[in-house]
């Protein structure tokens, strides 16, 4: 393999350059161009150039934010990278990016498997390709082949990037060079040095590289809440030493900031997915410079014979002045050419995957001697010893205010854990409280239910022993007749029964319901009836239910029961207090077709609630009884409503007595009933 690399300046002198090299008499040259010119008119001339006085070279390439040649760094310029394989085929290949980005990662990977290829050096267009979703595509065919490259740029404008193949100069594209080789050996390197800094934030809304909200705020004013106003005001470039930074595989990647959007959403380089966990990342000058000595020493020991540079853009405008120290240290091991793009591509032997990276210089070495040349480890060994002055802005007394923000930031997270813990622990002591609460509103009502099977087998039983001793004395008669005897036993059957009906009402009232089911106001009102209607009685209190309609919903029914019957109970104890001689309770039951819901109205005539109570009547432990109330009942409806029902529950004054409206949908999701129900 043999390189040279040139920086095009006119026909006569390109002549002058192959002329000198030989490189007329080569039977294959890989033509790399990285060009900077924006008219394209003119980057056509210099292909044509080129064509004509290299007939049999393969041509590749693209415009540029920037070129790399040899030491340099070199703008609005035409460079290239010729280069003669010994036993390396190379294969060049065209595609659209007018189609799915993952779509033509697929197509290239499968080309890639047809050839036997091992290495795809993929320049994109660098505006309409999506990076992400095209690396995803070459990983759904071919996760092991080795992707280098980069997306084409337009000087920094991000409005159209050019892609060339052979003579051809056209956007929408991507370029492909493939090399096949059994011999050609592969290094593949990456630096980075972003740290993440200060609090971590979920990304909250995204749509493929454009986010909306993270952690529920705009990036706009996320950047202005922890970057302050003046940085995020020079957004999308104010941003470019703070990207946002997470992992993936292993790796920490960047994202750039690259357009800012009149919503407040901000497009970046590449793919951020809602749900990803980011941070800010700072970018330190001197690790960034420091990592390339570690990779100027390993790439020696590979003792490549061509080295490819793929770097951000951003990087690039980040480090400024210091750019060319990024990499210029690799000329002295190999001829070096690159540029600066718009988003990296790199290959993980690791984890067999490639990535699309930003803020990242991407290193491809390439060699066909099966010798490690020790010329070039010589090399090495005698590179000078660059001493780069620091940075004003990376001085030690602002490393030093650094490392204080990164320790608090740790501090805060771990106090954040901490009052994380606490939160739940309290949530669970209130859950506790509360359902100490409904247990005694519960024990409540099991009391005063208990009283009413008291009260309702009161009188069965009585019957039951006289007929008992009316059996007996009848048995002592010689006179007794069988039918009277079957009678008296019939008399005993049913209130036995009755007695057997009564238990079994409460033990469904009491029966936890597992699923909702259908049920009728019709229903829940007899089933009210047949529990409350006899100490009402006793009370001498008239129960009047009205039915406006059979409306079906969709509910726990012994739950609904239990709140209709807490309620009236209040309306019978006030009624009590108040002596009222001609005692009414009104329950109105009626679909309300506007809204989708179903109403209970519970009136009663025993008087109106203190302006006192009414306001926190369905609050715990509030109760006008005194030492004779839990206060539980009302606070326990409210609780089953909300809760279970997704509806609501009031009350107010009206004339002569107090009313209490129960509303709710009469269809909701079908769930399973707190546990603080069960008896």
């Amino acid at each position: 393999m043999k390189i040279y690399t040139y920086r095009f300046v006119s026909h006569e002198d390109f002549a002058l350059f192959i002329a000198l090299k030989e490189l007329n008499l080569a039977s294959n040259i890989f033509v790399m161009c990285y060009s900077g010119i924006d008219d394209q008119a003119i980057n056509q001339e210099i292909l044509l150039s080129i064509k004509s006085l290299l007939p049999q070279a393969s041509i590749m390439g693209s415009t540029t934010d920037g070129e790399i040649f040899e030491t340099e760094v070199m703008v609005h310029s035409f460079v290239l990278s010729l280069t003669t394989f010994e036993s390396t085929t190379l294969q060049i290949e065209l595609f659209s990016a007018e189609q799915d980005s993952f779509t033509a990662g697929q197509m290239i990977a499968h080309e890639g498997v047809k050839l036997g290829a091992k290495v795809a050096i993929i320049v994109a267009d660098g505006i309409v390709t999506n990076g992400d979703f095209l690396m995803d595509g070459v990983n759904s065919i071919a996760p092991s082949l080795v992707v280098a490259g980069g997306l084409a740029g337009d000087n920094g404008r991000y409005e159209e990037s050019f892609i060339f193949c052979d003579t051809t100069i056209q956007s929408k594209s991507i370029v492909v060079g493939y090399l096949i080789s059994d011999t050609l050996e592969v290094y593949h390197t990456k630096s980075f040095n972003w740290a993440p800094m200060g609090p971590k934030f979920k990304v909250t809304r995204a749509e493929k590289n454009c986010i909306y909200t993270v952690d529920n705020i705009s990036v706009l004013d996320l950047y202005r809440k922890y970057l302050g106003s003046a940085l995020a005001q020079k957004l999308p470039l104010g941003g470019i030493e703070f990207p946002f930074v997470f992992y993936k595989e292993g790796h920490l990647i960047g994202r750039a900031p690259i357009r800012l959007n009149g919503d407040g959403s901000v497009v970046f380089a590449g793919n951020i997915s809602e749900g990803e966990i980011i941070q800010f990342g700072f970018g330190d000058i001197d690790a960034i410079l420091a990592d390339a000595r570690e990779i100027i020493a390993d790439l020696a020991e590979f003792c490549p014979e061509k080295v490819m540079i793929f770097s951000c853009m951003t990087r690039k405008n980040f480090l400024g002045e210091d750019a060319h120290n990024d990499f210029e240290g690799l000329a002295s091991i190999a001829p070096t050419t690159g540029f600066f793009t718009y988003g990296e591509f790199f290959h993980d032997s690791d984890h067999k995957c490639n990535f699309l990276l930003n803020e990242t210089m991407t290193v491809l070495g390439l060699k066909e001697a099966t010798v490690a040349s020790k010329t070039n480890m010589q090399q090495v060994k005698n590179l000078p010893r660059k001493n780069i002055a620091r940075h004003h802005r990376y001085s030690e007394t602002f490393d030093a205010l650094l490392h204080i923000g990164k320790q608090t930031a740790l501090e805060l997270g771990a106090l954040n854990s901490t009052l994380n813990t606490k939160v739940e622990e309290a949530v669970k002591r209130y859950q506790a409280s509360e359902e100490l609460i409904i247990i005694q509103a519960r024990s409540a009502i099991i009391g005063e239910m208990l009283s009413m099977i008291a009260h309702q087998w009161r009188q069965p039983l009585s019957i039951i022993g006289m007929v008992i001793n009316k059996i007996r004395l009848a048995a002592l008669s010689t006179t007794l007749r069988d039918e009277e005897l079957l009678t008296d036993i019939s008399v005993v059957d049913r209130n036995v029964s009755y007695l057997s009906n009564t238990i079994e009402d409460f033990k469904n009232f009491f029966k936890p319901e597992v699923k909702k089911e259908w049920h009728t106001a019709s229903e829940i009102c007899e089933q009210l009836r047949s529990l409350a209607d006899p100490i009402l009685k006793m009370y001498k209190i008239e129960l009047d239910i009205k039915l406006n309609d059979d409306k079906k919903f969709f509910i726990y029914g012994s739950e609904l029961v239990q709140v209709l019957l807490s309620i009236v109970s209040n309306s019978k104890d006030a009624i009590f207090e108040q002596q009222i001689e001609e005692g009414k309770i009104t329950i109105v039951c009626e679909y309300k077709p506007l809204k989708a819901i179903y109403r209970f109205t519970v009136s009663d005539n025993g008087g109106s609630i203190a302006k006192d109570i009414i306001k926190v009547m369905f609050e715990p432990y509030i109760s006008s009884k005194g030492i004779t109330g839990t206060g539980l009942g009302l606070y326990m409806a409210k609780t089953i409503i909300e809760k279970h029902f997704k509806g609501t529950i009031s009350g107010k004054n009206i004339e002569g007595g107090a009313c209490i409206t129960v509303d709710f949908p009469i269809a909701t999701k079908e769930s399973i009933p707190l546990s603080i129900f069960e008896p």
